[in-house]
């Protein structure tokens, strides 16, 4: 018999948008069930003697798909699979130099995510037993990546899903083997380069711009892959100790500059660690003003949007593992 302790979250990469992918898989340490059925009811209702509600007939359910969403802690292996469809453009696991450590590239380009993902709920009922939920389909639409202190560095992605159902067998869990989740001890944030040491907390929030309402009169409620359909957005805070005027000045200034997020795990093997990086070219601060207190040090946060400088991607993440592959 099943308890609650023994739900499950696990990913696999679709070859095909909808088709369930439940033999290759990976299984993740999510920290909510979110993801929900979506339907519309459509009723026809006219004049008719001894009326006394809808009729039943007259009442169809139609399915639109899902939503939810994954948040987890960012681990120093395993993460690959979750953030290759997130952004656009993914490259590597590439080998540093001839070392057990692999680098992969995950970067924001024109397109937006054009892969999918089954992702399958494991909910346990209240005889213990397991009840598989997959969900076809998955294409991320946004995500937040925050990092608080006296915290684990957190990632939640959010998906629209083509398909709920549950015909499909539970796919076995897998986990990655000693891993190790970054958090704030090892998180150094640099603006154009130089490493600060007054901010308290970072987050960066992406709208990937995704249509995903694709339906035609083709037969069929079932929807279409999203497809990216208005301008993305990227947008994030940063709160700190009010050091000096100089990051002020450049929210007054409209003055853009780089940003570079580093979370630095255990070494894998000289001169290399497990890492993960959160690297804007250009960003500008939208605030704000300091504020004091007579309770605590005087504080700013400062609210941020990325911006496209026209030579590079937007946002890129930098994830050094030991894993081989995705």
């Amino acid at each position: 018999m099943s308890s609650i302790l023994d739900q499950v979250v696990t990913v696999g990469v679709e070859s095909t948008y909808g088709t369930p992918e439940t033999s290759t898989v990976r299984s993740f340490e999510a920290k909510a069930d979110t993801f929900t059925r979506d339907v519309e009811y459509i009723q026809s209702v006219g004049f008719r003697r001894d009326l006394q509600t809808v009729r039943s007939d007259r009442d169809d359910t139609i399915s639109l798909g899902a939503t939810g969403s994954i948040e987890c802690d960012i681990l120093n292996k395993g993460q690959g699979l979750l953030l290759q469809h997130v952004l656009g453009t993914t490259s590597g696991p590439t080998q540093n130099g001839s070392t057990t450590a692999y680098k992969s590239t995950f970067s924001s380009d024109d397109s937006g995510p054009t892969g999918s993902y089954t992702i399958q709920l494991s909910r346990v009922d209240n005889t213990g037993t397991l009840r598989p939920f997959p969900y076809e389909g998955c294409v991320a639409t946004g995500f937040n990546i925050s990092q608080e202190l006296g915290s684990n560095l957190s990632m939640t992605i959010d998906f629209d899903a083509e398909n709920e159902q549950t015909s499909t067998g539970e796919a076995t869990p897998s986990y990655p083997s000693s891993a190790d989740p970054f958090n704030y001890t090892g998180s150094t944030i640099s603006i154009d380069g130089s490493a600060t040491t007054n901010f308290t907390s970072f987050s960066l929030d992406g709208d990937l711009g995704m249509k995903t309402d694709r339906r035609f009169l083709a037969g069929s409620a079932t929807k279409s892959q999203p497809k990216r359909s208005s301008v993305p957005s990227y947008t994030g805070t940063i709160s700190a100790e009010f050091a000096s005027l100089t990051d002020y000045n450049k929210f007054i200034n409209g003055t853009t500059f780089s940003i570079s997020a580093a979370w630095n795990g255990a070494e894998i093997e000289s001169p290399w660690n497990y890492e993960f990086v959160v690297s804007i070219p250009v960003a500008k601060f939208t605030g704000s003003t300091p504020v004091s207190s007579l309770d605590d040090l005087t504080v700013i946060d400062l609210p941020f949007t990325v911006l496209d400088g026209g030579s590079s991607a937007a946002v890129s993440f930098f994830y050094t593992s030991t894993d081989t592959s995705l």
